[in-house]
């Protein structure tokens, strides 16, 4: 089957998460996304690595997939001719690198225009590409401190950050996004663009209605546990055998979740009266709740909370999530990946199409599996290539 973005080409100069998460995406949907990475691999194949000695760690086989690998040192004139003579070839560049750093490398959207006018060149940075932070150095974790929201997660005194890299995952989401909206509009008009995302600001959109409540409240919130803020009872709350996360948010269903657990005397109670007072007298509420809760493990109470309307979940393992059978079911592909001994558990392209839909057709590649190929396609004769192989440059 033809992918949606069969016949757009993109150069992927990323590393790490956030970048190789926007264009995993768009390799997902048939683009030839071509991973350039510096002779022998780049850095960010080594994290979390498997312990039989694959190529690549977990998260660079994650956000590898679908893509084909050319090594090429920018650092070096010789190689910036090289990307020079692939440009016109492409119809979008990635890169996630500092602004300083990108334009070392030849990676400024004048610099490529002037080579290929209708080039649309994604750019993400930690903090944009402007302002007094703009070549300060980054990851996830930064923006996630920086936002306000490590601030409010957590218990009071005792800050916690996400474990997830939420940030850098959702700033490469966005940048699909802008990089699919910049070939809508170059489709249009027959201009190309630069596209900009940063992590702060993905950080900082996401919780921007912490912002409006600080803002215009001045609320000064700080953790609460697993507790939501915004309602209750919401928590992670105690079972016999387990944990379960359960939710009630809003007044009908505070009353259902009363009357489920035969506390209606509290419907009236003025500390419960609405959601912000509930979200107040939170820790109150995950009392009683995992009183009642104790009594039933998981197995029996999820049935309970379900016949109820009230929104849960239990607390799983990853081990438990990969043989929930749900999530097997509905969400993971097994997908064979050359070096390894059995067939990773993809996660399904995470846009469902119902006439174009994504795919996950192989692993990713080794450093420079495909650079032959590629040279090749843009006009490289082959003595051209040993050339450049023979000189480090590939």
């Amino acid at each position: 089957m033809t992918g949606m973005l069969d016949g757009i080409r993109i150069l992927d100069v990323t590393r790490f998460v956030a970048g190789p998460a926007a264009t995993v995406l768009m390799a997902d949907l048939g683009a030839d996304v071509i991973r350039i990475e510096t002779p022998g691999g780049a850095e960010d194949r080594s994290t979390l690595p498997f312990k039989d000695g694959f190529h690549g760690g977990v998260g660079f086989t994650q956000l590898g997939r679908n893509k084909r690998g050319l090594s090429l040192d920018l650092s070096k004139e010789e190689g910036r001719a090289v990307f020079d003579r692939l440009l016109p070839t492409a119809d979008v560049v990635v890169a996630n690198l500092p602004r300083k750093t990108a334009a070392a490398l030849g990676l400024d959207y004048e610099r490529m225009a002037a080579i290929k006018p209708d080039i649309i060149f994604v750019h993400m940075t930690t903090f944009g590409n402007d302002g007094p932070y703009a070549d300060r150095l980054g990851f996830d974790a930064i923006a996630q401190v920086m936002s306000g929201l490590t601030h409010i997660s957590g218990d009071p005194g005792k800050p916690m950050k996400h474990n997830s890299a939420w940030v850098d995952m959702s700033t490469g989401f966005l940048a699909a996004f802008g990089a699919m909206a910049a070939l809508h509009h170059r489709n249009r008009t027959g201009e190309g663009q630069k596209v900009e995302t940063n992590l702060l600001q993905t950080a900082m959109t996401v919780g921007n209605y912490f912002l409006f409540d600080q803002y215009c409240n001045q609320t000064d919130r700080v953790g609460t546990g697993n507790r939501a803020q915004s309602g209750g009872p919401a928590d992670l709350i105690q079972t016999k055998d387990g944990w379960v996360y359960m939710v009630a948010l809003g007044d009908p269903m505070f009353r259902r979740f009363m009357r489920m657990i035969g506390r209606e005397d509290l419907l009236d109670d003025p500390r419960f009266a609405n959601d912000e007072l509930r979200a107040e007298n939170g820790a109150v509420l995950s009392a009683i709740v995992t009183q009642w809760a104790r009594q039933y493990d998981n197995a029996e109470i999820l049935p309970i909370l379900e016949a109820n309307r009230i929104p849960a979940g239990p607390l799983l393992t990853p081990q438990e999530a990969l043989d929930d059978p749900h999530v097997r079911d509905q969400f993971l592909v097994e997908v064979p990946v050359e070096g390894l001994p059995k067939p990773l558990p993809y996660v399904k392209p995470p846009v469902t199409f119902s006439k174009t839909p994504g795919e996950i057709r192989k692993g990713p590649p080794r450093p420079g599996e495909d650079g032959d190929a590629v040279l090749a396609e843009a006009g490289f004769a082959p003595e051209e290539i040993a050339g450049l192989r023979a000189a480090g440059i590939i």
